[in-house]
């Protein structure tokens, strides 16, 4: 079954189209590459699917076929669809398990009545203590009271996908999340989205990195000026003449480079 469904989907900004007549289909469980040169609409569909963009036409349907699109990004999150960027979105001025603990009062449901019962409290600790497991699961625990801003690169990284996991996502939307890693940055990134993945999270990565793409997911979209290029499994992928030519070069898919 379907956990996410993409249905002629199109996102114009003016004259241009930066996703034109897309269809994707994403079953649950899987690990799905969404790669392609600058340009070709990757972030665009994330933008759109997440709810950042209400689609110009198409559909985004969501596990029993609900309609999703043009929905608010908080009512979308608040289903199970979240989202990390290509520049780490937390608060510098917090420490790792204060912007952690923040996301859960995001995705939390406070009422009022529980602020006179007393029940606040209550969520308050719950809330606290889940996020700091999540901080352990992510291998950051020796850093629960570091400022985020003191991190270095690789370990905000992996704090933006913490503060995700935080909002208890059923799909996670990664946006270049191997982005400016040195190289054993991204084996330990590698390795954190594979136990994400063994959570039972569906995850749709875009990512410039082919190397770790075709080490990482098991399908792979391709897009092109905000079609669909081509689909299949890595290997399928790498010695297919379209996505060569997309990307300028047998060697940009085999050696991991990229074009763009």
């Amino acid at each position: 079954m379907p956990i996410l469904e993409v249905k002629t989907l199109s996102m114009h900004f003016g004259g241009l189209a930066a996703v034109s007549n897309l269809n994707l289909t994403i079953q649950e469980g899987e690990i799905r590459g969404i790669i392609g040169p600058n340009g070709a609409g990757k972030t665009t569909l994330f933008n759109v699917i997440s709810g950042v963009y209400r689609p110009t036409s198409g559909q985004i349907l969501y596990r029993n076929g609900e309609h999703i699109g043009g929905l608010t990004s908080s009512k979308i999150a608040k289903m199970g669809i979240i989202r990390t960027f290509q520049r780490t979105a937390i608060y510098h001025e917090f420490t790792v398990l204060q912007n952690v603990t923040a996301a859960r009062h995001l995705h939390g449901r406070v009422s009022i009545v529980s602020v006179f019962t007393g029940a606040r409290k209550k969520i308050e600790k719950e809330n606290i203590e889940k996020a700091s497991e999540i901080v352990a699961f992510m291998g950051l625990s020796h850093l629960e009271n570091e400022l985020a801003v003191n991190l270095p690169h690789g370990h905000q990284r992996a704090l933006g996908v913490a503060i995700a996991l935080a909002c208890e996502p059923s799909v996670l939307l990664l946006d270049e999340p191997l982005t400016g890693m040195t190289p054993t940055e991204k084996v330990h990134m590698i390795e954190l989205i594979r136990k994400v993945h063994q959570q039972g999270i569906t995850i749709l990565m875009v990512e410039h990195d082919m190397r770790s793409v075709m080490e990482l997911c098991n399908y792979i979209s391709v897009l092109d000026f905000g079609t669909l290029l081509v689909e299949g499994t890595p290997a399928e992928i790498q010695n297919d003449e379209n996505v060569i030519n997309a990307y300028l070069g047998t060697e940009d898919i085999i050696s991991g480079q990229t074009s763009s």
